[in-house]
């Protein structure tokens, strides 16, 4: 009986067997697609939330995706993400269910558009997140400005790169471009290049902003004095 006890108390202080569980995690752009290399990708932290431990770093590739099967309109549950879309695939080994925080941040170009979303899920040893595995969608637009003489030229695309244009599945008209002096907004126009809003622009302006009426994207982007 003694020699049982002590083989029970053994086992209980035993540590627990990591298990690897398949992590994968994409990004959708907010009224967009997938999120990939071709703006520069994304960056992805994991973290325990119990001890704060980082657990995996790197950086999203692939493609964009497949625009029809993403902005269709998909039945719910149905899988999105197509072969070679934009993804971070690691391993974490983990012996019982774990919080973990995952961090993005991107895209990484142009230089200044990257915008951060951290959230937090529940994963269980040995199981992997189904579907299209972890899907965040970060909010915003890839807005670029600049002062070229009187004129202010911005350079606007969805944040996985998807084209502005007249006729496009992301039309120009519905977008809303402007530069701020003081309190006073001052529009820019389509300027007849994928993405390219411009317009006359007294001296003075600080701010441009854009906004997609669809979707709510938004974004600002300070011009330089």
């Amino acid at each position: 009986m003694k020699s049982i006890l002590t083989i029970a108390v053994l086992l209980a202080a035993a540590p627990a067997f990591a298990v690897p569980t398949p992590v994968v995690v994409r990004v959708l752009s907010q009224g967009a697609k997938f999120i990939g290399d071709g703006m520069g990708g994304v960056d992805v932290t994991l973290v325990d939330v119990a001890s704060g431990k980082t657990l995996k770093q790197g950086r999203i590739v692939g493609s964009t995706g497949d625009t029809a099967r993403i902005m269709n309109g998909a039945p719910r549950g149905e899988r999105i993400a197509t072969e070679g879309v934009g993804t971070f695939a690691t391993m974490l080994d983990i012996s019982e269910p774990a919080e973990i925080r995952l961090t993005v941040n991107g895209p990484l170009q142009p230089a200044g558009t990257a915008v951060s979303l951290t959230t937090s899920r529940w994963l269980i040893p040995g199981q992997p997140i189904a579907g299209d595995g972890w899907v965040v969608e970060l909010q915003g637009l890839a807005l670029t400005a600049k002062r070229e003489g009187g004129r202010v030229v911005a350079d606007v695309s969805m944040l996985c790169g998807c084209p502005i244009a007249p006729g496009s599945l992301w039309d120009a008209k519905r977008f809303r471009i402007d530069a701020w002096v003081g309190d006073k907004r001052v529009p820019l126009a389509y300027a007849g290049q994928t993405g390219r809003f411009a317009g006359a622009v007294p001296a003075g302006a600080t701010w441009v902003t854009a906004l997609d009426a669809l979707s709510g994207a938004s974004s600002a982007v300070k011009l330089a004095p």
